[in-house]
């Protein structure tokens, strides 16, 4: 090897070195950048309440929630309400959520974490869950591509070796070249809509009668009571089972949708041909509860009304002592508030058409005839009549055994 050999080859090692060590330094800073996100928030200065509308996107739906003067609405709902606690969760745990991890990605690894964006040319198993925010004005105030969730392994007796989600893959809108790890699964951010509707529907409290209408006006049958202590009875020929009378009571009390049915006509949901159960209470309220066509999945359409008012003063017991007095308005004041919120509530919900599950309205749909008591005379004459045959069979086997001994 002569001079120029000699130096030539310095010169590329020299290259190479100086290459290598810029190839380190970029992949360090790389690194070094993604660490500095770790621990921080995933939204800096996200803020809860100024939040007025979250659309959420998935391959073929898109699900809008809108923050308006009355509360939280499902837009794909006709603008049913939204449940509050659902929504509230949501926002609380964006604005808290913090970087687990954090790295660079390439446009080859986004279908693998499911991190392709909605609408676009990836197939559905390699797109990801579309979420964006924005304020009243309509201005954006973030936006999150939901992809992967990441899971773990458990090992707790019968789920040892199972996999449960523990985290998620996430890009943000305005760093679009970093993928995120969160320990969030947001298991719960669906765009289905009767997954963000608020199910309280009717709590028809302290019943004082209850009649049921058939479609042709006609009563079915019709239950009451002198006050909340006393049982249910009727006038109808028959005694009244009073374990199904308060099936159909119970049924009003606590009555949760399954879904809500925007843009149906009542002609198509069959509730201008209804049956009908009206509900009187001891605060002076009237409720009608219309029920109409079954639906799919083991629902029937529905649609309900409420009148009635709020006491507007105090009447004090006779025996009422003076320093019982003030305790006894806040009491009153309270009650009388929650009243007319329940009130304005359930008036506001008769706008729409419901589905209600089968199970909620199969005690209301009941004839008559299923409320009548088995009479428990029929019972024992049954067990009568089976004990004195049981009896005669013993006694004719004992006297055949006898007959037998003597032979």
């Amino acid at each position: 090897m002569n001079g120029k050999q000699f130096i030539l080859v310095l010169v590329v090692l020299a290259a190479l070195v100086a290459g290598g060590w810029g190839v380190m330094k970029w992949q360090r800073g790389s690194y070094e950048v993604a660490d500095t996100r770790v621990g921080q928030k995933l939204l800096p200065g996200f803020k809860v309440d100024e939040v007025a509308e979250i659309a959420i996107v998935e391959p073929g739906a898109t699900l809008t929630l809108l923050r308006t003067d009355k509360g939280w609405t499902v837009k794909e709902r006709g603008g049913y309400p939204a449940s509050l606690e659902a929504i509230r969760d949501l926002l609380v745990k964006l604005e808290a959520l913090k970087v687990a991890q954090a790295e660079g990605i390439t446009d080859a690894l986004r279908p693998r974490l499911q991190l392709a964006a909605p609408g676009g040319a990836a197939k559905p198993e390699e797109t990801g869950t579309g979420l964006e925010l924005k304020a009243r004005d309509g201005k954006p105030i973030a936006a999150l591509l939901l992809g992967k969730k990441a899971t773990k392994q458990v090992n707790l007796p019968g789920l040892a070796g199972e996999s449960i989600p523990s985290g998620r893959y996430v890009l943000v809108a305005s760093d679009p070249q970093r993928m995120n790890v969160v320990a969030e699964p947001f298991t719960t951010v669906t765009a289905k809509p009767q997954q963000w509707l608020a199910r309280d529907y009717l709590k028809v409290e302290r019943i004082k009668s209850l009649t049921v209408l058939g479609p042709d006006g006609k009563e079915r049958w019709s239950i009451g009571r002198p006050d909340e202590a006393a049982g249910w009875t009727w006038s109808a020929s028959g005694k009244l089972d009073g374990g199904k009378a308060q099936d159909g009571a119970s049924a009003l009390y606590s009555m949760q949708i399954a879904d809500a049915a925007a843009g149906v006509s009542d002609a198509d949901a069959g509730l201008d041909k209804p049956v009908t159960v009206r509900a009187q209470t001891f605060d002076g309220w009237s409720y009608d509860l219309r029920i109409g066509n079954a639906a799919p999945e083991d629902r029937y359409y529905a649609k309900a009304s409420v009148s009635g008012a709020v006491p507007e003063k105090r009447t004090p017991r006779a025996d009422e002592k003076a320093e019982d007095t003030q305790k006894e308005d806040k009491a009153f004041a309270e009650r009388q508030a929650a009243m007319k919120a329940k009130l304005e509530r359930e008036q506001a919900l008769g706008a729409f058409t419901v589905l209600l599950p089968k199970s909620t309205v199969d005690p209301l749909l009941r004839e008559r005839s299923a409320l009548v008591a088995v009479e428990q005379e029929d019972a024992k004459d049954a067990k009568d009549s089976k004990d004195a045959k049981d009896a005669k069979d013993a006694k004719g086997a004992k006297g055949a055994k006898g007959a037998k001994g003597k032979k």
